[in-house]
């Protein structure tokens, strides 16, 4: 099985190491031999343990050569990724990405014309790194309707969010570290403003549920507004906050998917997930609860996933096969983030004065927002800080009770709003 390999970073890499230390264990599985015949690299000046002769900076001659069986896509982004695989795919070949994006937004046209032609076109290493996320729910949970699924799906900020409510730091302090370590990126926006998980839970919702979810129909709010007063209150109301991408299909049958900090019950599996783990979690009409939990990314972890996808393609060309991409229909209906039911937590900032807190309570009463709890601590300055959960409440109704709230002109704003998870015991 010759394979062509476009892009040689950190998973290019990894993948290409893998092969070769791992290579009598993975030849055995796949039930071929295995022979890199081209690597795709954008700067030829680079040094690399590796022999010259095997890299290009053509990358279109990769996929071209009637040579090659296999693309291994490792290069990340649209362009000119998508421009290749297409090609890739038009020339007979089968082909295995690492490409969150290029699967969040084209995925159900490419998997569809995999299909037409009967070649394979496999993405685990798209979503979880070395965590088997895309097979498991493409085949073995296949038979379930999956009514929720709930998943920490980037490291980064699993990383600073731990760090925050185990340290009592803020999240520039905090960042500042994850910067250092090498866990973000000097431009974090992907990771924290939430892009990096909102495509990976249109990937996944996207093969659970059968239909192509957009991203734009992807409700998203980053990490950057969670600070250390309410990891404190957090911990003081018996909850760990976590960045989610939650998708779950509606009593109307539109799914609702969305990307934002959210207070678990410190009992839920999901929260007891630090560090730069992921996890998915699931609820399948049969299967019941099912959680997914491993390293989301790095150049070892994401390896594993690509060549598992290798040597599944290399089984297949052994027995001659026709290809087993499984497509997805196109679009289905999704609700706005204002369908939303859920808890939430609001942090105010509120000047301490006479009927002060009636007034609060008035705004929310006003919206149809009822309050569960409440929490307060004083600040400096005549300023309190006031937490309020609700029970369950319509996020539009929510929003209101903010407007309000902040048009009253007594000075109070509201610092947080955070969904809640569960139905709580308060």
């Amino acid at each position: 099985m010759k394979v062509g390999i476009l892009g040689f970073g950190t998973v290019g890499s990894g993948t290409y190491r893998m092969l070769q230390e791992n290579r009598e264990a993975i030849e055995r599985n796949a039930g071929v031999s295995i022979e890199v015949v081209k690597i795709g690299i954008r700067d030829a000046a680079k040094p690399r343990d590796v022999a010259a002769e095997l890299f290009t900076t053509d990358l279109d001659s990769i996929v071209r050569d009637p040579a090659v069986e296999v693309i291994l896509e490792l290069i990340g982004g649209i362009d000119p990724a998508e421009k290749l695989v297409r090609q890739a795919l038009a020339n007979g070949k089968n082909v295995v990405t690492a490409n969150k994006e290029l699967m969040a937004k084209c995925g159900s046209d490419l998997v569809s014309i995999a299909r037409e032609k009967g070649l394979d076109m496999h993405y685990e290493a798209a979503v979880g790194g070395g965590i088997p996320l895309v097979q498991p729910l493409k085949h073995q949970l296949a038979g379930n309707d999956v009514l929720r699924m709930m998943g920490i799906l980037n490291g980064t900020t699993n990383f600073i969010l731990t760090k925050m409510s185990q340290e009592g730091a803020d999240f520039a302090d905090v960042l500042a570290e994850a910067q250092a370590l090498g866990y973000a990126e000097a431009d974090p926006t992907n990771d924290v403003d939430g892009f990096d998980t909102m495509y990976k839970i249109s990937i996944l919702a996207s093969i659970a549920f059968g239909h192509q979810v957009p991203v734009d129909c992807v409700y998203r709010e980053g990490i950057r507004e969670i600070s250390a007063a309410d990891m404190h209150f957090a911990e003081m109301l018996g909850y760990a906050i976590k960045l989610l991408g939650v998708c779950e299909l509606l009593p109307d049958g539109q799914l609702l998917v969305r990307v934002h900090p959210t207070l678990l019950p410190k009992d839920h599996p999901l929260a007891a997930v630090n560090g730069v783990y992921n996890a998915l979690w699931l609820h399948g009409d049969f299967v019941g609860d099912v959680m997914f939990s491993g390293r989301g990314a790095g150049a070892n972890p994401t390896a594993s996933a690509v060549m598992g996808d290798l040597i599944d393609i290399g089984r297949n060309l052994k027995i001659k096969g026709p290809g087993s991409a499984i497509p997805y229909s196109g679009p289905k209906p999704t609700a706005p983030i204002d369908c939303l039911e859920s808890r939430y937590y609001l942090r105010v900032k509120s000047q301490d004065r006479p009927m002060g807190l009636g007034q609060l309570a008035t705004c929310f009463g006003q919206s149809d927002v009822s309050i569960a709890a409440m929490e307060m601590r004083q600040l400096e300055d005549g300023i309190a800080e006031i937490v309020f959960l609700t029970h369950r409440s319509q996020e539009s109704s929510v929003r209101d009770a903010i407007v309000q709230i902040e048009s009253m002109g007594k000075g109070d704003s509201v610092q947080t709003c955070i969904r809640v998870e569960g139905d709580g015991t308060l």
